[in-house]
């Protein structure tokens, strides 16, 4: 019976297919497509006058013909989503064409179905460690996570523990979000909560305006392990980062917990439903707007403004600066200069600079450190800097064998 079930779910989803990459799309279902999305905006997205504005727009390009030519339901798709978001600037407000999708989610599952579907959801996060890529400790003893994904703590909460237990004795901790596209609230309540007082706080608020709704996001009181809640934390962001990455983010930086170093981040702070129109067209509408308790607002189309700014690149090593410089009192020197090393070991040759240069505005009178950043300019292939470098480890130290061989070296390069 099961192999019945299967060969005909087969069968099923071949034709679908089958009829979707054929199919043409006419005047009359771009026409009720349009009104199935502007009755759904008008009726559960979060701000009606934006609603209002989008279906005003999308209705009248229908009438002048602005779509007339388009038969191709992608392209179909990918102008309505234009038009959706040059006004609503929502990056999770999304008309998809998916009639595979569509049909999978319309059919019947048994309990037994739903139950194997879990198992196996469960079993893929788990192959990738429920996106917690890597976590070290780093020179310095500054702590580092990476984290790719804001997974469902119903699977993930013995990852997150074991990632903060690892992490507990560091002097500080960086949060790696720069190729985090978000997850799952109870992810950002719990990681969260582990930098946060044990008395509960409002991490956001929720209104719903269909239902007139509102809820409340709270830290957790107990939570599994210690916490760090004065440890310095840095997040590293991109623009990449988005959706459940960005509420961590956010809430912890007007919480005052921690520093956000990187790029201003994507833009998306609503929850968001997936409604399907018909058999082939769905829409992501976001129905339920995040409110932050301190702000009284959120980062919708504006993304999360980093405390200190820089590219993608050199978040890391800013970030990781900072934290040595924060927390590091008793051989500072050394330890940049190690972490330099270890920089360009690792052919991060343009990072290491930054390390080296920040060594020496610190300690302008050690040799040691000059050296260091002529070495790295040097293979960087800037001997002009190189020189100047290698000249002041030189007057600092008129017995550094290793300046004044490089000095001839550059020399004779010239």
């Amino acid at each position: 019976m099961r192999k019945q079930i299967m060969l005909f779910l087969l069968v099923f989803m071949s034709l679908t297919n089958l009829r979707a990459q054929h199919k043409e799309m006419t005047k009359h279902e771009k026409k009720e497509i349009i009104k199935l999305i502007s009755k759904n905006l008008l009726e559960t997205y979060i701000d009606l006058d934006v609603a209002k504005e989008m279906t005003l727009v999308i209705n009248s390009n229908l009438k002048s013909n602005k779509y007339k030519s388009i038969t191709n339901p992608d392209s179909f798709t990918k102008i309505i989503n234009q038009d959706l978001q040059k006004i609503s600037k929502d990056l999770h407000l999304k008309l998809k064409y998916d009639p595979k999708k569509i049909a999978k989610s319309n059919l019947d599952i048994s309990e037994e179905m739903k139950i194997k579907k879990e198992k196996m959801m469960a079993m893929k996060m788990a192959e990738i460690n429920y996106g917690f890529s890597e976590v070290k400790v780093l020179n310095g003893n500054i702590g580092y996570l990476n984290l790719r994904m804001f997974a469902d703590t119903t699977y993930a909460k013995d990852a997150v523990t074991s990632a903060m237990d690892f992490l507990y004795n560091t002097n500080a901790v960086i949060i790696d979000l720069r190729e985090n596209s978000g997850g799952v609230p109870s992810m950002m309540q719990l990681l969260s909560s582990y930098f946060m007082d044990v008395k509960p706080v409002v991490l956001s608020n929720f209104h719903e305006r269909k239902t007139n709704e509102k809820t409340q996001l709270f830290s957790l009181e107990t939570i599994d392990g210690k916490r760090m809640t004065n440890k310095p934390l840095y997040i590293l962001t991109s623009k990449k980062t988005f959706s459940a990455a960005e509420a961590f983010t956010y809430a912890l930086k007007h919480f005052d917990k921690a520093i956000v170093v990187g790029e201003v981040t994507k833009g998306g702070a609503n929850r968001t439903r997936t409604i399907n129109l018909n058999s082939d067209f769905s829409i992501a509408v976001p129905y339920i707007k995040t409110i932050h308790p301190i702000t009284n607002s959120n980062w919708e189309g504006k993304g999360v403004q980093p405390n200190i700014k820089t590219n993608e690149k050199e978040a890391f090593v800013i970030a990781y600066i900072e934290a040595i410089n924060k927390t590091v009192s008793i051989n500072k020197n050394n330890i940049l200069n190690s972490i330099g090393y270890k920089l360009l070991q690792e052919k991060s040759i343009d990072e290491a600079i930054i390390v080296f240069k920040e060594n020496v505005k610190l300690f302008p009178e050690e040799s040691n450190s000059w050296d260091s950043l002529g070495e790295a300019y040097f293979k960087n292939q800037d001997k002009e800097n190189a020189f100047i470098s290698y000249e002041r480890a030189l007057k600092l130290n008129p017995k550094s064998e290793s300046a004044k061989e490089m000095i001839q070296k550059i020399k004779s390069l010239n």
